[in-house]
Order: structure tokens, then C-alpha cells, then sequence
């Protein structure tokens, strides 16, 4: 099966999984039986405030390491591309790099 991908290396990209996770992840590489991404997130609503926010998906993975995760393709149900303001603070939690006009969450 020849596997295509619409995501170029280093894209911020939204997953929707079988168990209802949604993960914000840095694509890293897309094969017949996996997905790598880079720190994978997880949307949740902040407790104090009610604001959404991201926290790491996997808590024992170290979130300043660049090692790919792998994400088997048979759990994924969707895949896209964040909207701006997701993206921006996924961008900026992850590497400290606010884009311009970034929003936040």
C-alpha cells in the first residue's frame, strides 16, 4: 500500500484517536503502520479558569525531548491541521516561540 501524506516534517497537526483523545503534535514521519509525532499534547480545559489548555498526552515522556512518538495508523480515526490560534499555542508551549500575533487560548 503506498502510503501520502498532505504534512511536511515539523507541521503542527491535530489527531482524533479511537479512545476520543484529540493529540496536538509536531509531525514527524508517516509510514504503512505508524504515525511519529513530536511532544504530542492533549487538549483539556483548564480547572482555575475554564480556559482550554495543553498538557503533555504522555506524562512519562520527557516533554523537552525530540524523540518521536509513535502513534499506530489503526488507532488514528482523523487527522488535520489545527486552527491558527491552537497551533500558535502549541508552537509557543513547546518551544517558547511566540508567533506573531499569536492568541491565547
Amino acid at each position: 500500500m503506498l502510503v501520502t501524506s498532505n504534512y511536511k516534517k515539523g507541521d503542527a497537526i491535530t489527531l482524533k484517536l479511537s479512545t476520543g483523545e484529540e493529540i496536538v503534535a509536531r509531525f514527524e514521519t508517516s509510514g504503512t503502520e505508524d504515525i511519529e509525532v513530536v511532544k504530542p499534547t492533549v487538549l483539556t480545559l483548564n480547572p482555575q479558569d475554564g480556559k482550554v489548555m495543553l498538557i503533555p498526552w504522555l506524562m512519562s515522556v520527557d516533554v523537552h525531548n525530540s524523540t518521536p512518538v509513535k502513534i499506530g495508523r489503526s488507532q488514528v480515526v482523523a487527522i488535520g491541521i489545527p486552527v491558527k490560534h491552537i497551533a500558535d499555542n502549541y508552537i509557543q508551549s513547546t518551544t517558547g516561540i511566540a508567533p506573531a500575533n499569536a492568541l491565547q487560548l
